[in-house]
């Protein structure tokens, strides 16, 4: 049986011209506004139009465009490299390859098993369920009929644990953690969505918890550990605390931001968490703001997708 191993992430523009189909794709998901077809397509063409031009600006100050897919497509070679039994393929859901794309392709060379592993370790309606619900919805619409094996989150998978905590470590270099205050920045949330059910709160605070502990018996201590939201967007209440917020309440005026819900670097990480909010701390005078990165294509984040898959083909999951 041939297989395949679908790495799902949100999208990122990779240039300025992918800027408003990925603003246009989004605000066009259900599961992003849930609002009715007809009410949400002139809903999602205001809102773009309205913060084009704004995120246009930020990009151009980020380089031009997210690194997202470029650095996804490293994992997807180095991953590729440490499964031989099955081909690694990438889907994004708001910008290029999309799922018809990549599915017609597979479709095409007789692949018969798919394995679904999103690119965001804790579990949401608005981001692995979208993305799940985009590779159903195609494989049904263009008549390809595979069997699908979907992975819903991985907050607590001890190899993923690792491979995040590298970059806090990596972060912290020589310096004393009990010198610096560490914050987990997850992306935010409307409060409506986890008050419908959606788990994706709860498995950040598990994996906040998770991550204090683990330091913690490694002698890594910090002065204060804290979780905060960021990328509020609209007029509804989000989760909270605000990461700017916490940043006001900081005492030692020394921080190491780490972003909880992020694999890979993108917009928010980098321009968002080390531009825009590195702002906001030197205005608040901090003497020290430090922002890790993803865990991107490293050896010990490939080696936990690799476990994963395994994992989910029927192997162990235990890794080194």
């Amino acid at each position: 049986m041939k297989k395949a191993v679908i790495l799902m992430n949100m999208g990122g523009a990779s240039n300025l011209d992918e800027i408003e189909v990925f603003m246009k794709n989004m605000f066009n998901d259900p599961r992003i506004i849930g609002a009715p077809p007809f009410i949400r397509k002139p809903l999602a063409e205001w809102i773009t139009a309205s913060r084009l031009e704004g995120v246009k600006e930020n990009y151009r100050r980020l380089g031009g465009g997210s690194p997202l897919l470029a650095i996804t497509r490293e994992v997807q070679k180095k991953l590729q490299t440490r499964i031989d039994d099955a081909v690694v393929e990438v889907v994004m859901r708001y910008t290029p390859p999309f799922a018809e794309e990549v599915l017609e392709r597979l479709k095409g060379e007789g692949v018969e098993k798919l394995y679904l592993v999103p690119m965001y370790p804790q579990f949401s309606t608005t981001t692995t369920a979208s993305s799940i619900e985009d590779i159903r919805d195609t494989a049904a619409r263009i008549g390809y009929r595979p069997v699908i094996v979907s992975r819903l989150h991985y907050y607590d998978f001890e190899p993923w644990l690792s491979a995040a905590e590298e970059k806090i470590v990596e972060a912290l270099g020589d310096a004393d953690p009990k010198r610096f205050t560490l914050v987990f920045s997850a992306h935010g949330l409307p409060k409506r969505v986890v008050e419908r059910g959606d788990p994706y709160q709860k498995q950040v605070e598990a994996e906040v918890a998770l991550h204090t502990q683990r330091l913690k018996a490694r002698g890594i201590e910090f002065a204060q550990v804290h979780l905060a939201y960021q990328s509020k967007v609209g007029p509804l209440a989000w989760l909270t605390p605000s990461l700017e917020r916490v940043l006001e309440e900081i005492r030692n005026k020394r921080v190491l931001i780490h972003p909880i819900s992020f694999t890979i670097d993108n917009s928010e990480t980098l321009f968002e968490l080390d531009v825009e909010y590195r702002e906001i701390a030197e205005e608040l005078g901090f003497e020290e703001y430090r922002v890790c990165r993803c865990p991107n294509d490293s050896e010990r984040f490939v080696r936990a997708l690799e476990l994963l898959y395994r994992t989910m083909n029927g192997g162990k999951g235990d890794g080194d």
